[in-house]
């Protein structure tokens, strides 16, 4: 099982699929913005982290790990596809869920500022303007950017009814 979650910067994409990962068995997160972290970036951002993602379940399932959960920010349905395609390329036998995370937009700010003031270096309002920048390629978005799921709760409940919308045990 593969599950990817999309959405802007402060929505809580890695700390949701870093509690997936815990709670699944042989599950591998994959970070997407970490995937892409190379100086100088590559010319074709998303061609290297789909690249890099299929590479990389691939490796991992050769290792006899079965489930992944991969977050990043998809604007497209073209690229949310491309993504797709890739998986099932490397395993055509993966179930891939694609959700695009939602949030109130006071909270996703507050959740953003509270973020900031614990790391060594934060530059508030880039996130800010960043999430607002990213939200609104989401806005208006169906379902091709992911079936959308509400992430407002404590994260042990979000595990909870996410794994039980995926069908996991």
């Amino acid at each position: 099982m593969i599950i990817v979650l999309n959405g802007p910067l402060g929505i809580g994409k890695s700390t949701l699929a870093e509690a997936l990962s815990e709670s699944m068995d042989r599950a591998v997160m994959l970070d997407g913005d970490h995937l892409v972290a190379a100086n100088p970036p590559p010319p074709d951002e998303l061609e290297y982290l789909h690249s890099t993602i299929a590479l990389l379940v691939e490796h991992h399932r050769r290792f006899g790990y079965r489930h992944f959960i991969i977050d990043h920010l998809w604007t497209t349905g073209r690229e949310l596809d491309d993504l797709r395609r890739r998986l099932v390329e490397v395993d055509p036998d993966a179930t891939v869920h694609c959700f695009r995370l939602t949030l109130p937009v006071d909270e996703c700010l507050r959740r953003i500022q509270r973020r900031a003031g614990a790391q060594a270096m934060s530059d508030l309002a880039l996130e800010v303007r960043t999430f607002s920048e990213e939200s609104a390629k989401l806005e208006g978005s169906g379902p091709d950017l992911g079936e959308p799921f509400d992430v407002s709760g404590p994260p042990r409940e979000l595990v909870a009814a996410m794994l039980q919308r995926v069908g996991y045990r």
